[in-house]
């Protein structure tokens, strides 16, 4: 067998490139990648080599179809420029595009991410991951609808991606699978060093938030909610990159509070993930992301929005529940409580878990179900 993985971007730091790299590596037959170019972030060949294993045989890089569909942060006007730049570019490139998916002989093309539906055609069995939640007020929503019907299979990572999907949606050929997770190799992280370089010390009680800076991901609610409470003792660890605009006002709101710390972007995140006590998300409705599943798996507690009755569609919902803290959404006052009582106590007790073999079992299976239909 032979697979085609067509990823938005080329880097490994961020959500959907992350959770892909986990099916990557544990991969037992050659698969190639077909990365979009990009203005600013470009792959890096040999790093991607040593990242992903012996598998990967041809990377391919070309210009590609990326709308956005879901819910995103506003841009600026140059990122504005940037996006109809891509896309304009893609119409010249679909030829190439078409060819490398064509001649590579695929038993199936894997899209890692809804943005990239514009590729769907019949003339390839297409796998689309659904990471995104879409946005029903969508403009190109007939466009999407008919795109996703005629895909070979749809993996959604959890329930909040499934339902709006499915209530325009009309394909068969789908399972929910949540992300691979193994964290057992935070274990190693020296403990010590890892407070030093974050520039915390043993005795704070420490929050992170990693990812996206942004509106969307409620990075400045975290922040105000966050300094509603009063632990001298808590350290809120930023994790991602801050060097725009709306990272730049998050760091002037929070610049006489020293417990809030911007780390940057890092694309190795185990130090973080060894000393955190507890991981937030800031999104204005439920929502678990890859943060917090990495944060479980590193024995770290987790602060989402939501209610107890979201906690049935997590996975190790109930086996976790200890860990897992609700707070009203978009409530400044429930999550500061939260936090405030959270600071309490560390967590003292790791466990350092993986679930990348009864992942790679179901996705295998669906794979070979989608390929003999």
């Amino acid at each position: 067998m032979k697979a085609l993985f067509v990823l938005h971007e080329g880097i490994f730091i961020y959500g959907a490139n992350r959770s892909i790299a986990g099916v990557l590596q544990n991969l037992e037959y050659d698969y190639d990648l077909l990365i979009c170019k990009s203005f600013t972030r470009k792959a890096d060949e040999a790093e991607l080599r040593q990242l992903l294993g012996k598998h990967l045989q041809n990377i391919y890089t070309v210009w590609m179809p990326r709308y956005r569909c879901q819910y995103y942060d506003r841009v600026s006007l140059f990122r504005e420029c940037s996006h109809i730049v891509n896309n304009i570019m893609a119409l010249f490139c679909k030829g190439k595009r078409k060819k490398v998916i064509s001649r590579g002989g695929y038993d199936y093309v894997h899209l890692n991410s809804l943005v990239l539906f514009p590729v769907i055609d019949d003339k390839a069995r297409y796998v689309v991951h659904a990471r995104e939640i879409i946005n029903p007020k969508y403009r190109r929503m007939g466009q999407f609808v008919k795109a996703l019907e005629r895909a070979a299979g749809i993996i959604y990572i959890d329930e909040s991606t499934r339902i709006p999907i499915e209530a325009v949606v009309r394909n068969n050929r789908k399972m929910v699978l949540n992300n691979p997770f193994d964290m057992t190799w935070v274990e190693a992280a020296d403990y010590e060093e890892s407070l030093k370089k974050c520039g915390v010390a043993r005795k704070h009680t420490i929050f992170a938030m990693l990812g996206q800076v942004g509106d969307n991901k409620g990075s400045q609610f975290v922040l105000r909610s966050f300094m509603r409470h009063d632990n001298p003792d808590s350290r809120l660890l930023i994790v991602g990159n801050h060097e725009h605009a709306y990272g730049r006002e998050c760091e002037r709101m929070t610049k006489d509070d020293g417990r809030v710390i911007f780390c940057g972007e890092m694309k190795n995140t185990g130090n973080i993930y060894r000393i955190s006590d507890y991981i937030i998300r800031g999104e204005p409705q439920f929502c678990i992301g890859r943060t917090i599943y990495e944060g479980l798996f590193a024995g770290a507690g987790v602060i989402i929005p939501g209610h107890e009755a979201d906690r049935a569609k997590m996975q190790s919902g109930e086996e976790l529940r200890e860990k897992i803290h609700f707070y009203e959404p978009e409530s400044e006052e429930s999550l500061a409580e939260v936090i405030r009582e959270c600071s309490r106590f560390k967590q003292e007790n790791r466990e350092f878990r993986s679930n990348i073999g009864n992942y790679m079992e179901q996705y295998n299976r669906f794979i070979q179900e989608v390929r003999e239909r």
